[in-house]
């Protein structure tokens, strides 16, 4: 899942100057200037600004239960700090994914360890990250201290928000063993699925997404469900305004969340 040389190019003729390199790893030093949420964040590099996409791990979007737990967790342990890079890929958002080292720990593991991310099966190529969400989640540390009704997994939650699915797999009885068996696969929702009903605020929206992109004074924000400024923010889509699926979506459409 490592970078390969091809990738290492890339870098360099975006003038992304990696200061540690081998065949397959090219490794970037920056500081961490802001946490988007519990995977994402932005970095400061000598050749600029960056956003990063944590490899291998999936946090539960802001607008889910534990979201915003899980950013911050991830602000007091890696805002201002000084980070390095191991370069997985870009996305389709031109984000680094990337595995994220504090000194000589993975920040990636340590969210999964904390209970403040899942192990992204899709993406997986390390049984570790398995082995420490089995470890977050019979010590019912962050999210798995939560509700089962509430800790949805987080590609699921996206997939719902998108009208792409109507329900969530029941993960109750997960184990450490299925996780490795889904490890690099697509799983749909074959086990016990939670129907979920549409809501009126889904129902009034665009596609059923139900996050906001306001134009203002103030530029383009988005507003998330049970933000402040959520209820009282109308969408007028002649002005340019939008419906957005994902904080993602939004951020990569050039729309920012409020401040304060």
């Amino acid at each position: 899942m490592f970078a390969s040389r091809s990738l290492a190019v890339g870098l360099l003729l975006a003038g992304l100057a990696f200061v540690a390199i081998s065949q397959d790893n090219p490794v970037l030093v920056g500081t961490v200037t802001n946490i988007t949420d519990g995977d994402t964040i932005k970095v400061l590099l000598s050749s600029g600004p960056i956003a990063v996409r944590f490899g291998s791990i999936d946090a539960p979007e802001l607008d889910q239960p534990g979201g915003e737990a899980a950013r911050a967790a991830l602000t007091g342990r890696l805002n201002g700090q000084e980070v390095a890079l191991e370069v997985v890929t870009q996305d389709r958002y031109e984000r680094l994914v990337a595995v994220v080292y504090l000194g000589n720990e993975n920040i990636n593991a340590w969210m999964v360890r904390q209970g403040h991310a899942w192990a992204y099966r899709q993406y997986l190529d390390d049984k570790d990250y398995c082995t420490s969400e089995g470890s977050a989640r019979s010590s019912k540390r962050g999210l798995w201290a939560l509700p089962g009704n509430e800790r949805h997994a987080p590609w699921e939650w996206r997939s719902v928000q998108r009208g792409q699915a109507s329900g969530y797999t029941d993960y109750t009885g997960e184990s450490v063993a299925n996780c490795i068996a889904a490890m690099g696969q697509t799983i749909p929702a074959t086990r016990s699925v939670t129907t979920v009903p549409p809501s009126p605020q889904a129902e009034a929206s665009s596609g059923h997404c139900l996050i906001k992109g306001n134009i203002s004074d103030y530029g383009h924000i988005y507003h998330v469900p049970g933000g402040r400024s959520y209820n009282s923010t109308k969408i007028d889509e002649s002005r340019g305004e939008r419906w957005f699926c994902t904080e993602d979506e939004a951020r990569a459409a050039g729309w920012r969340p409020p401040r304060g």
